[in-house]
């Protein structure tokens, strides 16, 4: 999963920015940190005042993937103050196929922006001074996951100091990456974050990687396991707030403490590693080439029309990407809607499932112009008014897709016939087992754009952003698949748009 930030105006795009900003940036980070270290953060209540499950946060920080032969496993060292002594405090950085660790805390005071900065520059000179990249140990973390099991255990197996570096990368803070490339647009910037061709520059297990490109530019790669994304946006959010606040410009202290130099992390490696990563690196490079991503700020109009008329605007947005699939395709769609089910004890998610009879009606009389403006209008009515019972249900216990899961993870556990029921055809096509051909998801009401590979390989993977007077999409595919396009999609998504605009227009309240 990945994501973008947004443009500053006092931030224009610049080569050679990117360090102080980074170290701008990871002071917030820092002070984020804190706040949960010394539960101060705010507990977070839902639009009926009701205090939705924190725990997610316990893994922003400190959190990584340890690959397994059969299944991951799941790495938190992360401890508030009250849990007992703090976990480790250093930074990884990976540039140009290097890796470097330094401490973020000195005598338990957090590093100032400006001292953060000073250990950044060293990297990136000394980075920039050598005649030939780093080996890019990271790129053998983007294989799949049980030839990187297979990988890393040899590299514990080569040598014990190859073990040390690794519980130093898969237990520090945070991670980030320092990329040479100058991505301008959010498409771009979403591009290269995602599909980009340096995944030496990755070490995509760590819960969060912080990316930093040549001309000041940000994004930031995220492991879904340990955290949903609402979790990250808060943290985000509080960053870009902080950003906003001081527009950019870092104010405190200028002094620096004498602080040990970043250390290289240098793995012990021989032709057989040396020969996976360059097969990491290029199988990585195909994969991505197989995906399509488009972006786009649909601008002429927000949540705010919809309002008017008393339409969620999550169900508004729905009914749109259902009205655009069927436009594009033809027919209905199994769709993936994320809901939240966090106002439950160590609740996540559940499955929100839109694509009900009342949506898909309304897409078919959009289409073949059966219906005049006000049936339309009333159609488009009863589908916002399904969709957020159907949302309310899933968020409030009374989904079926968890439960299902965990009937069917039960049987396997214990060695029980797996029920007919997820062998049928049937539950396959309604997206069962994965096979959601939409999987959507809100990232917020505001403008900070996500992505992520579509779940079916003739599917989409759909994230939206909701605001009073726009919205943004980002839709990515396969370009394996001949029968997809992101991009016919989007510019089905803008015409439908405006039409549901014409059917509100025609019946102005």
């Amino acid at each position: 999963m990945t994501g973008s930030q947004p443009n500053f105006d006092f931030w224009p795009i610049k080569t050679g920015t990117r360090i102080e900003r980074l170290a701008l940036i990871m002071s917030f980070h820092l002070q984020f940190w804190q706040l949960i270290r010394k539960e101060q953060l705010k507990p977070v209540i839902n639009k009926s005042m009701q205090p939705l499950a924190m725990n997610q946060f316990h893994r922003i920080f400190n959190t990584c993937r340890i690959p397994g032969q059969v299944r991951d496993s799941l790495l938190t060292c992360f401890k508030t103050e009250s849990e007992g002594s703090k976990a480790p405090t250093n930074l990884i950085v990976l540039y140009r196929g290097y890796l470097f660790s330094f401490d973020l805390v000195e005598n338990d005071e957090i590093l100032t922006a400006h001292e953060i900065e000073g250990q950044l520059k060293f990297i990136e000179d000394w980075c920039q001074q050598q005649s030939t990249a780093g080996p890019g140990v990271g790129a053998l973390t983007t294989t799949d996951r049980t030839k990187w099991a297979q990988n890393r255990e040899y590299l514990i197996q080569l040598s014990a100091d190859n073990k040390t570096i690794l519980d130093t990368i898969e237990s520090s803070l945070l991670a980030v990456a320092l990329d040479d490339n100058e991505p301008i647009t959010q498409e771009e910037i979403l591009r290269e974050a995602l599909l980009g061709d340096c995944c030496e520059n990755r070490w995509a297990d760590k819960s969060y990687t912080s990316i930093a490109y040549m001309n000041g530019n940000f994004a930031g790669n995220l492991d879904h396991t340990p955290f949903d994304g609402m979790a990250i946006a808060t943290e985000a959010q509080y960053i870009l707030m902080s950003i906003n606040e001081c527009k950019g410009v870092y104010s405190g202290s200028k002094s620096k403490r004498v602080l040990s130099e970043p250390i290289l992390l240098d793995f012990k490696l021989d032709d057989q590693l040396a020969k996976e990563i360059q097969i990491a690196k290029f199988s990585h490079k195909k994969m991505c080439e197989t995906i399509e991503i488009t972006y786009k700020v649909f601008t002429e109009y927000g949540r705010s029309v919809s309002a008017k008329h008393q339409i969620h605007p999550e169900a508004y947005i729905q009914l749109a990407i259902q009205l655009a699939y069927y436009r594009t395709h033809g027919k209905a769609a199994p769709t993936y809607c994320t809901a939240t089910t966090r106002k439950f004890y160590r609740g996540r998610t559940e499955t929100c499932r839109p694509c009900v009879l009342e949506n898909v009606e309304f897409a078919k009389a959009m289409t073949d112009g059966s219906k005049n403006e006000t049936e339309l209008y009333a159609m488009l009515q009863k589908a916002g008014k399904k969709f957020q019972q159907t949302m309310a249900n899933a968020c409030n216990g009374y989904g079926c897709d968890r439960h299902l899961l965990g009937l069917y993870l039960t049987a396997l556990e214990n060695g029980v016939e797996v029920p007919e029921l997820y062998k049928d055809p049937s539950y396959v096509k309604s997206g069962g087992n994965g096979n959601f051909v939409l999987s959507t998801s809100c990232v917020g009401y505001w403008n900070v754009c996500g992505s992520m590979p579509p779940m079916v390989s003739d599917g989409y993977s759909f994230f939206y952003g909701i605001e009073n007077h726009q919205y943004s999409f980002t839709i990515s595919s396969y370009n394996s698949c001949t029968e997809t396009s992101a991009q016919l999609l989007q510019n089905n998504l803008y015409l439908s748009l405006l039409d549901m605009k014409k059917i509100l227009d025609s019946n102005q309240q």
